[in-house]
């Protein structure tokens, strides 16, 4: 028999949490002894389960527990109020709280933690089915036993669970009138009948001993609409038919590691094939594939949509009426309930997911739920995801989107009504997080652009407006600025635009963020809709707000230059554009481009003494004494043990193109964002003149990864720094201009880290190449000449051939043959094989 508590589910909200499943239960209750009593270690540790119709089922244990039981109990007892005392708790933790319970023994705090845990989602069908022992066991009076069967009837719509569904048949549902829970029988068999032919004869059995038949023909009526196979248990080869293929997807899914939904495609393209089933037949053994799979699998998001996309298909059956049917109305109700809705609301206390809260509320909303409904709905909803800031951000945004829809903007009353939930959501969301609560806004953004383009209401567009840039560093943001200004500008026929602009460059003149957006605008809505002379002041309120900029980007005094914005602000837009080019950058050789930058920001350097003029200031400086060191014009002395390593140093990274004034406070504050820093070097020439390169180690090699992806392309001090990691040459080795000192540039080793082939060296002798070659040129002239006056003699094949002035070089003959190979002297063979040396070159120049 399978159980849906499969010890090899995953771990984390699903099944896999399963604790103490087969253990004997033995309580002692508060409420019928009065006094704490203890189970026996031996009855505790063994895996039997006692016989539950025997007087045995309770067991009061009057021995006296000795000093390391009670030790334990106390243990367990701290542990319990503990877990339950702690405000939010996961799935794991109410897993502990239930085995704890279980373990103390006593029925109050077993309740207890079964409360608990219905309050936040589904409890597992291993959980349930130990409780309803123990409460069966407890049970005595008649209330005692309304609760066991209402305990019942809320086990079997949790999960699919064959275990858990005989053990309530049996000790339930067969000990009672089936006239009297007819209902509960209904439903049990619309779940399991397909699978447990047991159950539907169980069924049969009981009806048969009813007395009254009218009755006993109505119950009948109800089991077989709702049961597929009440008429078709006489087929034996159909039965048989279903039972192999359900058997075969049960071995597949038992022996399945994760959950794919190419194993419920596969099974349900087989059972399609299966001309001789009924459609109805059909649809349940679908639905059992998905609740198994569930069972197994239950903190899959994406399998509770696929098994409500699947619900919501329509099938190809036709009505009579001519208009297809979607697959759930084709299922019998059973208490696992199969709508749209409630799969919705089973995975949501499965699982809080996002993508189920919104098709929780379009499913409210496609069923016509009031305001009233929803609102009682997303009520229980809002106090599970608490927890969840984002979640719950989500959350609210898709309700105020469906507020909008759904409001008439002609009624008063519902306008006031989307105002004040506007107002109730953004006062709720910073109640519970603060500040921390939708830090982009989105929430008053959208209330505004509704007052903007639904409501008509430009003032109170421009009044929310007001206080979202009212709040701490919102006015700092330019996109703020831009958004404000284009409603206007869209909304209320630019009528404001001129002055939201002012304002925001008055704002962000302090931070010089994006303020080139800003002013590009503001030049735009002058050009379009002013006059020459609104188009001159904005010429000069522009030249002014940058001139202000220069002034604010460096501290005189200090002669330092001082970033503009923070790390977390400046970075945090250009960031989210490197993560999306990221994905389609080419990796190549080629360096990338640089942004285009404005060297206005950049402080003139002094310009360099030539050689002859620096030897001269050199020599009327007085000499320094040994004791004195100069030092650099930023205080900062050159490190004296600096290690020079050859190799890639993975956790290490090389900057260059830094400008003249940077400190090692300055790289400190900018890149401790990516790592903890173990050092910062900068580098300087002989003459203690920066060279605008650095290196900073960090402790892990994955900091410094980072560290090269969001620093690269950073802009300090109006240069854009290039950033890698450090890969120096062979110490002695030509390298590139400072730049490639440390990265790798113009070595056999480039920036992305790609071996560079190296030039091969062509063999030369010591002769300048200049020299030779105007001497060739004398002597070639010298032959012609020669040519010209006497006659050229030739061999026997007539092949013209002479010796070249150095002695060295023959001729090609005019067929391409050697003269040495054409019958020359013996010594002239000698004479051009002889190597020549540096002496007789020297006489051949006269040198």
């Amino acid at each position: 028999m399978d159980s849906g508590a499969n010890k090899n589910a995953p771990a984390g909200d699903g099944q896999g949490d399963n604790i103490v499943n087969e253990q004997p239960i033995e309580i002692s209750s508060d409420s019928s002894n009065g006094s704490k009593e203890e189970d026996e270690d031996e009855d505790v540790e063994s895996g039997s389960e006692p016989d539950l119709d025997s007087d045995s089922d309770i067991s009061i244990i009057n021995s006296v527990s000795d000093s390391s039981d009670s030790h334990n109990d106390e243990r367990l007892e701290d542990e319990f109020q503990t877990i339950l005392a702690m405000p939010y708790k996961e799935h794991k933790l109410f897993m502990q709280l239930c085995h704890t319970a279980f373990k103390l023994n006593v029925f109050e705090k077993i309740d207890v933690a079964i409360s608990e845990f219905e309050r936040y989602g589904t409890i597992p069908p291993h959980i349930w089915l130990r409780y309803l022992k123990t409460l069966k066991v407890v049970t005595q009076t008649p209330l005692e036993q309304q609760k066991f069967q209402s305990k019942c009837r809320l086990a079997l719509s949790s999960y699919y669970d064959e275990q858990l569904a005989e053990f309530i048949l049996k000790n339930y549902l067969e000990e009672q009138p089936l006239v009297e829970h007819a209902e509960t029988w209904a439903k049990l068999l619309a779940d399991y009948g397909l699978e447990r032919v047991d159950f539907v004869a169980k069924s049969r059995a009981k009806l048969s001993e009813e007395e009254d038949g009218d009755k006993a023909k109505q119950v009948e009526q109800m089991l077989s609409k709702q049961c597929v196979t009440w008429q078709c248990n006489e087929d034996e080869e159909q039965m048989q038919e279903i039972q192999q293929l359900m058997d075969e997807f049960k071995q597949k899914l038992r022996n399945s590691t994760e959950n794919t939904s190419y194993l419920q495609e596969m099974f349900l393209l087989r059972i399609d094939t299966l001309t001789t089933l009924d459609r109805n037949i059909k649809m349940t053994m679908a639905k059992i594939i998905y609740e198994r799979c569930l069972a197994k699998y239950s903190s899959d998001s994406g399998l509770w949509l696929d098994y409500l996309a699947f619900m919501q298909r329509r099938t190809s059956q036709q009505q009579p009426g001519g208009e297809s049917v979607q697959n759930y109305t084709l299922l019998g109700e059973g208490c696992l309930n199969c709508t749209p809705l409630e799969i919705i609301r089973r995975g949501l206390l499965a699982k809080l997911n996002v993508q189920l809260n919104h098709k929780y509320l379009q499913l409210m909303e496609l069923h016509q739920f009031s305001v009233q409904q929803i609102d009682e709905e997303l009520s229980r909803l809002y106090d599970r995801i608490e927890r969840y800031m984002d979640m719950t951000v989500e959350l609210q945004l898709d309700y105020l989107a469906y507020r909008v829809r759904n409001t008439n903007v002609e009624d008063e009353q519902q306008v006031i009504g989307l105002r004040a939930a506007f107002r109730q959501a953004w006062d709720r969301l910073s109640e519970q997080y603060g500040e921390m609560a939708d830090t982009g806004y989105e929430v008053l953004q959208l209330w505004a652009l509704v007052e903007y383009a639904q409501l008509k209401s430009p003032s109170n567009g421009a009044a929310i407006w007001s206080e979202i840039l009212s709040y701490p560093g919102s006015s700092d943001r330019s996109h703020l600025w831009l958004a404000y200004a284009q409603m206007e500008g869209e909304y209320n026929a630019g009528r404001k635009m001129r002055t939201v602009l002012q304002q925001a460059l008055s704002a962000l003149s302090a931070t010089a963020q994006n303020v080139e957006a800003i002013t590009d605008l503001y030049r735009r809505y002058e050009r379009c809709f002013g006059t020459s002379d609104t188009i001159a002041d904005c010429q000069t309120y522009c030249e002014q707000i940058q001139s202000q900029i220069q002034r604010s980007s460096f501290v005189p005094a200090a002669g330092r230059y001082q970033r503009p914005t923070t790390y977390a602000q400046g970075r945090r837009g250009q960031q989210q554009q490197q993560s999306q080019d990221k994905s389609n950058r080419k990796q190549h050789l080629t360096k990338k481009p640089m942004p285009s930058i404005k060297r206005e920001l950049e402080p003139k350097p002094k310009k360099m003494m030539t050689t002859q003029n620096q030897k001269q200031k050199e020599k009327e400086k007085p000499k320094q004494t040994q004791t004195q060191k100069p030092t650099a014009d930023n205080d900062e002395p050159k490190e004296p043990n600096f290690k020079y390593s050859p190799h890639l140093e993975a956790n290490k990274i090389f900057i260059k193109n830094l400008y003249a004034q940077c400190t090692k406070k300055d790289l400190t504050e900018i890149f401790q964002a990516f790592g903890t820093i173990k050092d910062v070097r900068l580098v300087y020439r002989h003459n203690k003149i920066f060279k605008g390169i650095a290196y900073i180690e960090y402790e892990q090699p994955e900091q410094a990864r980072k560290a090269v992806i969001g620093g690269d392309g950073l802009d300090i001090g109006g240069q854009n720094i290039v950033v890698a990691i450090s890969n120096p040459p062979p110490k002695g080795a030509p390298t590139a201009a400072g730049a490639g000192a440390g990265a790798g540039v113009g070595t056999s080793t480039g920036l992305l880290g790609r071996k560079q082939a190296e030039k091969r060296r062509m063999p030369t002798t010591l002769i300048p190449t200049k020299l030779v070659m105007l001497e060739a040129k004398r002597r070639k002239k010298l032959e012609l000449d020669e040519d010209m006056a006497t006659p050229t003699p030739t061999d026997a094949n007539g092949s013209k051939c002479r010796d070249l002035a150095n002695g060295g070089l023959k001729a090609l003959t005019d067929d391409g043959v050697d003269d040495h190979e054409s019958g020359n002297t013996e010594s002239a063979s000698e004479s051009a094989s002889a190597p020549k040396s540096n002496d007789d070159f020297r006489k051949l120049f006269n040198i």
